[in-house]
């Protein structure tokens, strides 16, 4: 049993840490542009941007015209703002919601999670939609259709008197897919109405222009007057008429054995054998010549309209070039990406999956994050460096991520797994944490704040001490707009008048506090970025 004495230190020590945590998650210091408590809180106010972070539990950050929402992402939920539109995902993005708003007035609302509800709302009549999993509905404006209408998915009946062994065999995943297929099905796009049966194996559609019949396996036809022909026997025999105004392309397939496409005119020729492995080509109005002897290991073409130069010898060395963008690997530890566009040059590099380099040089202008010149360089899961021409500088020890983060995952969650971190902004502020923020200070010309979490704080402004406090606040010193303070067992004592210090201003969500500078080590939301993309965000 606890005795007396012992539940009073209890509670001393409790009220202490929250008196502690109070004063400086309150703002109680001497500049009030950026906030911290140990790993779990940060507050930051820059002109355009308003960040809040509660780790890991809460982020918000508020930029020029977006603000960014997350919470334990990916299992949680992270979503974007804008003006028009407000976009929401959760659990590994199964989990999506779009609400849209124009300036006319329309809205368009849509809700799903992935595959058993479905749910949409909006101005329009045809964005206004439900469908339950296994039961079906209807969705609005989705997959090329005006109206998809499914009913009964039979398929989940096989996990009830058919389980699988194991939830990642073979058999699992033709559950899955027979678990989304519909009994009933009906699809309409203007003129064009279709339904199917087990679809997509039995479907029927017609339309003025198009007359289609689908019965897998045995046959299928699709025609689309003064467009297109197309047959398929038992998925084996394939062929198909694409009419031009002057031309007509022709396509014979035999899969998987053998495939023959050409033209009324000559102008393009191309051969498969054992497709996809042996294929072989040409294309006259593009300046098209193709090679695949066998995919995917030597593939060759050259190409005049779009430009398209690619010679992949895998794995030992590829070159593939399209318009001003190319991509050079040699075996799988090296690759070069670069883009030359109107706006800006970039190339990156990735060399062993450990060490990357990123580089951006702007024309004539200079991005507000990026500047004129930039650079990003990684050691993972060691370190990494970024810096650009302005002044903006930021170096990380580690960096767990595995991927130049866009998204907001390392300024939830990077302070957890930090060794060393340092930041200097265009302003000249700096910011140093070790050992996972159990030392941190920030520091200027002018100002210094240091803080060991429940042990120490100081703080000076101008040669001027503002702020010295011992063991959770317990005893301390502090000199602000108000006055000058000693504190004896929390107790705050007035010992004289302010001098020289002004009154802190009051908090709120608007951007009114001096610029902290652009922050080096959160980059541009990754639906704004206008770099190139790869599924692994290596731009």
């Amino acid at each position: 049993m606890i005795s007396g004495k012992q539940q009073t230190a209890i509670l001393v020590v409790l009220l202490s840490i929250i008196f502690n945590a109070s004063a400086v998650m309150a703002g109680t210091v001497d500049d009030d542009a950026f906030r911290w408590f140990w790993v779990f809180y940060e507050k930051e106010h820059t002109p355009g941007r308003s960040v809040q972070v509660y780790r890991p539990f809460y982020m918000r950050d508020r930029g020029p015209g977006e603000t960014f929402h997350a919470s334990l992402m990916p299992v949680g939920f992270w979503g974007y703002q804008s003006p028009s539109t407000d976009r929401w995902y959760w659990f590994f993005g199964f989990g999506q919601s779009v609400d849209y708003r124009s300036s006319e007035g329309v809205r368009d609302y849509d809700f799903g999670f992935f595959p058993l509800l479905f749910f949409g709302s909006g101005t329009a009549e045809r964005d206004r939609y439900f469908l339950l999993w296994p039961f079906g509905g209807t969705l609005g404006s989705k997959f090329g259709m005006e109206r998809i209408s499914a009913w009964i998915f039979p398929g989940f009946l096989l996990f009830i008197f058919f389980p699988p062994a194991s939830i990642t065999s073979f058999t699992t995943t033709l559950y899955i897919v027979a678990s989304i297929i519909p009994l009933f099905a009906t699809y309409d796009y203007k003129d064009y109405r279709g339904w199917g049966v087990l679809w997509p194996l039995i479907h029927r559609g017609v339309s003025p222009l198009r007359d289609e019949l689908r019965v897998l396996p045995f046959f299928s036809y699709m025609h689309k007057r003064g467009w297109y022909d197309r047959y398929s026997v038992l998925l084996l025999f394939n062929y198909e008429v694409v009419h031009f105004s002057d031309d007509e392309h022709r396509t014979f397939f035999f899969f998987p054995l053998f495939g023959r496409r050409w033209s009324n005119s000559g102008r393009i020729s191309g051969t498969t054998v054992l497709w996809p492995f042996f294929s072989w080509g040409y294309d006259r109005r593009s300046g098209n010549r193709s090679y695949n002897l066998p995919w995917p290991f030597v593939q060759i073409q050259d190409q005049e309209t779009p430009f398209i130069y690619k010679r992949i010898f895998f794995p030992f060395y590829g070159d593939y070039r399209y318009g001003t963008s190319r991509t050079v690997f040699v075996t799988p530890l090296y690759f070069r990406m670069s883009k030359d566009s109107e706006i800006f040059d970039s190339e990156n590099y990735v060399v062993c999956v450990l060490f990357w380099y990123f580089k951006r040089e702007y024309h004539g202008r200079s991005d507000p994050y990026y500047g004129r010149s930039w650079r990003y360089f990684k050691i993972w899961p060691l370190l990494q460096v970024e810096h650009n021409d302005e002044g903006d500088f930021s170096f990380n020890s580690l960096s767990l991520l595995p991927f130049r983060d866009t998204a907001g995952y390392e300024r939830l969650y990077q302070p957890f797994w930090s060794i060393v971190e340092y930041r200097r902004f265009r302003n000249g502020e700096k910011r140093l944490g070790l050992l996972l923020r159990l030392y941190y200070q920030r520091w200027s010309d002018d100002f210094f704040r240091m803080q060991i979490p429940f042990v120490v704080t100081l703080a000076r402004r101008e040669n001027r001490l503002t702020e010295l406090t011992f063991i959770l606040s317990m005893f301390g010193y502090r000199h602000n707009g108000e006055g000058r303070y000693i504190r004896l067992f929390w107790i705050p004592i007035r010992i004289g008048d302010a001098e020289g210090i002004e009154s802190p201003e009051e908090d709120g969500d608007e951007d009114t506090t001096a610029s902290s500078g652009v922050d080096p080590t959160h980059p541009p939301s990754a639906w704004s970025d206008g770099s190139i993309r790869m599924r692994f965000y290596f731009f």
